[in-house]
């Protein structure tokens, strides 16, 4: 039996993930960020946690932007942001250290 004379059908990706090509940009935005914080950091001798306060505050500040001039609920946005954060922090920290 082939894929498509199955009975069982596959399930829609859920409405909150992006598109494919959206997904990636967002990877690679996510790489460049992580990259450009982390020599700015080496070549100024800035600590680890002023460099999580620096992200944090910038992903604060976009984010507000974005929900402000887009009219958002404001609440609702914010618990979405702090899921994102939560997914990607618990995500990454199940990954192995890599020397």
């Amino acid at each position: 039996m082939t894929e498509s004379e199955s009975p069982v059908t596959k399930p829609p990706p859920p409405p909150d993930v992006p598109p494919r090509d959206d997904a990636r940009a967002g990877a690679r935005l996510t790489e460049a960020l992580v990259q450009v914080a982390a020599e700015h950091a080496r070549d100024r001798g800035v600590s680890e946690s002023v460099v999580v306060a620096a992200l944090s505050s910038a992903l604060g500040c976009v984010a507000a932007a974005i929900a402000r001039s887009n009219g958002f609920d404001l609440g609702r946005y914010a618990e979405f942001i702090t899921k994102h954060f939560t997914y990607v922090f618990e995500s990454e920290s199940a990954r192995p250290i890599l020397h």
